[in-house]
């Protein structure tokens, strides 16, 4: 009789045990689904800024063959350095993954789950990886050759609308050189505006998906 009470003492607290680990798993993935849902709120803002920077950039080389018959004719410059002069890195939520990995919750999650959550992060970290060593570079290069030929007026441009783009023809060195410099930078950005768009469809179709999967499985509203 003893060895049974022992032995039903101890299923009982293995099962206990075994609640609770449950109900933690569904509350690191309940935390994850949110997270998810922040993501998907971020990169939303980054396509749409990078829509309206794909219109500007779309002018690149109209510009350039307008510049090409006649230096002075910097105006077409005006919206297409304003929408170059800064990018939006999407801001990942990744509270519930450090939570995940500092805090050994990983093993709490069953194989499905745990996969797909470290496949997301391994995405995501590449995109992160990506992100300083082509597209932060070649902003930084677009913004040293603007300072390069923009008269010191020309910086207010890019942050305030003081100056109307009639006007901005007065505020750049327009020498073939120059402008030349200029538009190898501005092609480099726009390939790397176009990249960063694909990295932001591949992240959202797979935030998307993982959202339907979680909802659906675990019945979230």
């Amino acid at each position: 009789m003893l060895f049974l009470a022992v032995f039903c003492g101890f299923l009982a607290e293995y099962q206990l045990e075994h609640k609770i680990e449950k109900d933690r798993s569904k509350q690191y993935i309940r935390s994850f689904y949110d997270d998810l849902n922040t993501n998907r709120v971020s990169i939303s803002k980054t396509v749409v800024i990078n829509g309206e920077k794909t219109v500007a950039l779309n002018s690149l080389f109209a510009c350039y063959d307008s510049l090409s018959k006649n230096v002075t004719n910097t105006r077409c410059l005006a919206n297409l350095l304003k929408q170059s002069a800064f990018f939006l890195p999407p801001a990942f939520a990744d509270g519930t993954l450090g939570q995940l990995k500092n805090a050994g919750g990983f093993r709490l999650l069953n194989k499905e789950d745990r996969d797909s959550i470290i496949s997301y992060d391994n995405y995501i970290r590449n995109y992160k990886d990506w992100e300083p060593s082509v597209l932060q570079l070649s902003q930084n290069n677009l913004r040293t050759v603007f300072d390069d030929i923009g008269h010191f007026q020309a910086n207010n441009f890019l942050y305030a609308d003081s100056i109307g783009a009639d006007n901005f023809q007065l505020l750049f060195l327009t020498d073939q050189s120059a402008i030349n410099k200029l538009f190898n930078v501005l092609a480099r950005y726009s390939r790397a505006i176009a990249r960063q768009n694909k990295w932001m469809t591949d992240i959202k179709a797979k935030t998307n998906g993982l959202i339907k999967y979680f909802k659906s499985k675990y019945h979230f509203q």
